[in-house]
């Protein structure tokens, strides 16, 4: 597997791997630490990790273009070095090595779109090159010999672009993570001072401007007997700082690791999902917190965009505001106010998350995906050579 980022873990390829391994397959991830601070090599739950140590920062513009390159030419030399029967590239900066390894190694190729990549770039890079990172994309998703992505829509968009094989294979989480103690939510509580009755809200995640984060504050702001939790570092950290300095009712609580992600998570009774529908990106969106609301149980507050409307709307797992203005949180945060009404939300959402959202399923498709794509491998080798050769079971990545 290729990777972009260090690996914290990222919460996708983390489920994606781990799931691989206990099935039978060796994975090794080849990821890349921008910032140099973790291990060049270790092991997390069987699968190998191993960093790429280029230094750079995020959302550099165009110029990112020239680290991403020698980044790439890193992984294909570092890849060369290795025996492996699939070559999986997480989001398209790092799938052109991973097709130029497919193809010097006649190995297949899986391209995992984590999200719609131009248009999560908009506005940071200039049009033209937009328009020549789709031209690129359009051409590799042709080739590659398994598309794997978040959710229908953008699965459907790239079948539309040419793509001949493709599959949805969700962000979905496992309920049994998510679904904590008593006494955990209690411990939570407590040690921020807020009380067992009191409405909490939270958001985790990247702290930037297209999340709506100073409207947020500004809604709790105005409803000062419900409680905010904010958790990850963004753009936007020194504001959310701010205001827990001068509010009572907001709690900021840095970076959060995986397991004090869930803790917070399930102490609380809304999740928060905000987004700039301008950004094309967000057309498409799946995000991971909404599959962690639905796992926890919880309802979520979000708008009309991307897989998140449709799967508010028929599930009845929360609400969806027209705008993120203040005054439309505000008005959502007054619904949820209402016991009967969350404790329907909430219900609906832990249906959701033990049934139809779940990762098992997703699992599923991914494990079955990758067996179809031996099948069709072995298939082709047999006639080329006209024998059936030994099939070497121990597949790897």
């Amino acid at each position: 597997m290729l990777l972009s980022n260090c690996f914290n873990p990222d919460p996708r390829v983390h489920a994606e791997a781990r799931s691989l391994v206990q099935n039978g397959y060796k994975v090794l991830i080849l990821a890349w630490d921008r910032e140099r601070q973790r291990p060049v090599r270790e092991m997390v739950d069987d699968i190998l990790v191993e960093r790429i140590r280029l230094r750079s920062v995020h959302n550099r513009g165009i110029t990112q273009t020239f680290y991403i390159a020698a980044a790439n030419a890193m992984m294909v030399f570092r890849g060369l070095r290795c025996r492996f029967d699939v070559v999986h590239a997480h989001d398209f900066d790092t799938l052109a090595a991973a097709y130029l390894l497919g193809w010097l190694r006649r190995k297949p190729v899986v391209y995992d779109s984590h999200e719609h990549y131009v248009g999560m770039l908009h506005g940071i890079i200039p049009v033209w090159m937009e328009r020549w990172i789709s031209w690129v994309e359009n051409r590799f998703v042709r080739r590659v010999d398994l598309l794997v992505t978040v959710g229908e829509k953008l699965r459907r968009d790239f079948e539309l672009r040419g793509c001949r094989r493709s599959v949805v294979v969700g962000n979905w989480k496992t309920p049994d993570e998510f679904r904590l103690s008593p006494e955990v939510r209690t411990t939570v509580r407590r040690k921020l001072g807020i009380s067992d009755s009191a409405l909490l809200l939270c958001f985790i995640g990247t702290l930037d401007k297209e999340r709506r984060i100073r409207e947020l504050l500004e809604a709790v702001t105005a409803r000062p007997q419900v409680h905010l939790l904010v958790g990850g570092v963004g753009p936007e950290t020194l504001i959310v700082q701010q205001y827990a300095q001068t509010r009572r009712n907001i709690h900021y609580l840095g970076y959060l690791d995986a397991p004090s992600l869930r803790a917070y998570t399930w102490a609380s009774d809304i999740i928060y999902y905000g987004a700039d529908n301008i950004n094309p990106n967000f057309r498409y969106s799946a995000p991971n917190k909404l599959f962690e609301a639905l796992a926890a149980g919880k309802c979520i507050i979000s708008g009309h965009f991307g897989e998140v409307q449709d799967i508010v709307t028929n599930t009845g797992c929360g609400l969806l505001i027209d705008d993120f203005s203040t005054a439309e949180i505000v008005r959502a945060l007054d619904l949820c106010s209402d016991p009967g009404l969350l404790q329907r939300c909430q219900n609906n959402a832990s249906r959701a998350g033990e049934t139809l959202y779940v990762w098992e399923r997703a699992e599923q498709q991914l494990l079955r995906s990758y067996d179809d794509l031996f099948m069709k491998r072995a298939t082709r080798i047999r006639l080329r050579n006209r024998v059936i050769p030994e099939f070497d079971r121990q597949k790897q990545i």
